[in-house]
């Protein structure tokens, strides 16, 4: 799904991102799932998720998100990405097609971040981003030996091209001014034990004005009724 062309978030000229991103507003183009915006406070029900804590490599945030910016991903189709952030950079991740009502939501992740990689020569990039680099291999191990194996393009053999998508991010609801990050990432995960939480890697060369770093972010799926937004 994230494979196809990303088209830009802001269509025809620059919207008023009050409008955009608010919660009362129901004839915006752009609501927001869930009620989610900058300013809103987020209880998230951490116990499914701390029954598995010695399984994860996941570092579970505060039980209360605060949301200090907002990231937005038009996908084309009807499909957008909508990224919610706390001051940390652990953000909530809800993937809707067709609309955000809850019956929209598609995906609804946790994401936290887990380590950085910050190359410094044009042969140390080329080790994550030359075809056949660890971006795009069937394959990720973390530094203690983890094992992920590729979600997307699970069913290729050997190297996939990862995907490249711009995503715009809000850290003023009163101003109209975005950082535009692209993106270039493969997705992974592993599974638990039975019944037990899938974890996911997802591994992001992530480029802004000039400098580009690694970003490593750790995930697990999150359930509509373990999530309150205040």
């Amino acid at each position: 799904m994230l494979g196809r062309t990303i088209k830009s978030l802001v269509k025809g000229g620059v919207r008023d991102i009050r409008q955009k991103f608010s919660k009362d507003n129901k004839d915006d183009e752009f609501p927001t799932p869930f009620g989610l915006r900058i300013g809103a406070a987020v209880d998230i029900d951490t116990l499914p998720l701390r029954m598995h804590a010695a399984d994860l490599h996941l570092k579970l945030p505060e039980e209360t998100m605060m949301i200090v910016a907002q990231g937005y991903i038009d996908l084309g189709d009807g499909t957008h990405s909508h990224r919610y952030y706390n001051s940390d950079d652990a953000m909530i991740q809800v993937l809707t097609v067709g609309g955000v009502e809850e019956q929209h939501v598609e995906e609804l992740t946790l994401f936290v971040p887990h380590q950085s990689f910050y190359p410094d020569s044009d042969g140390a990039w080329a080790q994550w981003t030359s075809e056949g680099g660890k971006l795009g291999a069937s394959i990720f191990r973390l530094d203690d030996g983890t094992e992920y194996s590729r979600v997307w393009f699970d069913t290729a053999e050997g190297y996939a091209k990862p995907v490249i998508f711009t995503e715009s991010v809000y850290e003023d609801p009163d101003s109209d001014e975005c950082s535009d990050i692209t993106h270039t990432v493969m997705l992974y995960g592993r599974n638990l034990e039975q019944g037990k939480k899938n974890e996911y890697l997802l591994v992001s060369v992530e480029s802004y004005e000039g400098e580009r770093s690694v970003e490593l972010m750790v995930g697990v799926d999150l359930e509509t009724a373990n999530l309150k937004v205040i």
